[in-house]
């Protein structure tokens, strides 16, 4: 965890090595599980973006979930902004106004 998290982040999931031939298959899979199980709200699959994913709201906790299959730059992109802050201390207050600044405008969901 970096910490840059506003209250209304979502929980970003990795699955990796999971063995599926490519990762439409596996959203779909737990696309369906979720659906007949009646764990998740406002599921979506965005199969075509550059990193596939698929959203939704648990409804016990009302906690918003990203997960993408057997996609592994996230955690590379986690430790550099984490060593950065590190390094720069003022970048992370400029990182939560930044995000702040595209969640109000809509552009903070890379589709």
């Amino acid at each position: 965890m970096i910490g840059l998290y506003l209250p209304t982040s979502d929980i970003d999931v990795m699955i990796l090595e999971s063995g599926i031939k490519n990762p439409q298959t596996g959203l779909y899979a737990l696309f369906r599980v979720l659906s007949q199980r009646g764990i998740a709200k406002k599921i979506q699959v965005i199969a075509k973006a550059s990193v596939p994913i698929i959203k939704f709201v648990e409804k016990k906790s009302g906690a918003a979930f990203d997960i993408s299959f057997d996609v592994d730059n996230g955690p590379k992109a986690a430790e550099f902004i984490k060593e950065a802050v590190l390094k720069w201390p003022q970048l992370r207050p400029l990182c939560l106004i930044l995000k702040v600044f595209l969640q109000q405008r809509d552009l903070n969901e890379k589709v």
